[in-house]
């Protein structure tokens, strides 16, 4: 009898052994998102951001120098005159003049003759135009005897020739007024005359006129008459 119950409980407690190994695990419970832990957030770095550069320069870039400003060729130019026992001596642009005048006898009447040398004392290359009257323009008036209005007159230009200067040696040129088939000057006429040069420069394309470079003045009484020359009128003498 009691074998029979030792056995019967050896069978129970096998049996509910056997039954436990094979029950399934209760599921755990689902987390919701509202529980679920956040994602980390990355990490900042301590250090301050970098400013952004400028970019590089390019290689191939040269910087542009400012061009060199060109002389202007209508700038006022200088003019001494200085009176001398010759005549007048006249400076412009590093090329000094020495001016003459005298009267000289044309056909039955008088005229002026006019005489230059023309000397660069700066050493550098100069160029005057001239054409075929010569470097010297003139123009003016004349008063004749028992007229109450002056004769005006004045050059125009024919030719285009050219005449250099340089330190070397000093060149020469003349001309005489009046020109041919103009009036001579008789007794009691006077002579005004203006003398201009037609164009100076340093060369060809820079030459441009020096309108006022002499006055001439003579009247014609008994006798030989006598050419006064001074500095333009206006100018301090």
């Amino acid at each position: 009898m009691r074998i029979a119950r030792c056995a019967l409980l050896v069978s129970s407690l096998l049996a509910a052994a056997c039954g436990g190994a094979q029950a399934t695990p209760p599921a755990e419970p689902p987390v919701s998102e509202a529980t679920a832990p956040a994602a980390p957030e990355p990490a900042k770095s301590a250090e301050p951001e970098e400013a952004p550069s400028e970019p590089p320069a390019d290689k191939d870039s040269v910087p542009v120098a400012a061009e060199k400003a060109e002389p202007d060729p209508n700038a006022t130019r200088e003019v001494t005159y200085v009176v001398v026992p010759e005549g007048l001596k006249i400076s412009v642009t590093g090329v000094r003049f020495t001016v003459s005048a005298s009267a000289v006898q044309v056909a039955s009447g008088w005229g002026v003759k006019l005489n230059v040398v023309a000397s660069a004392l700066d050493g550098k290359p100069h160029s005057l135009s001239s054409p075929k009257s010569g470097p010297l323009a003139f123009a003016g008036s004349v008063s004749r005897k028992g007229k109450s209005e002056a004769e005006p007159f004045g050059d125009d230009r024919t030719g285009d020739g050219e005449l250099d200067l340089s330190g070397d040696e000093p060149s020469k040129f003349n001309r005489t007024w009046p020109a041919k088939g103009v009036r001579v000057l008789g007794a009691g006429d006077s002579l005004d005359l203006q003398v201009a040069l037609w164009g100076l420069g340093s060369d060809k394309d820079s030459r441009r006129p020096v309108k006022k470079f002499c006055h001439v003045r003579m009247q014609v009484g008994n006798g030989k008459p006598r050419a006064i020359i001074e500095p333009p009128q206006g100018m301090a003498k």
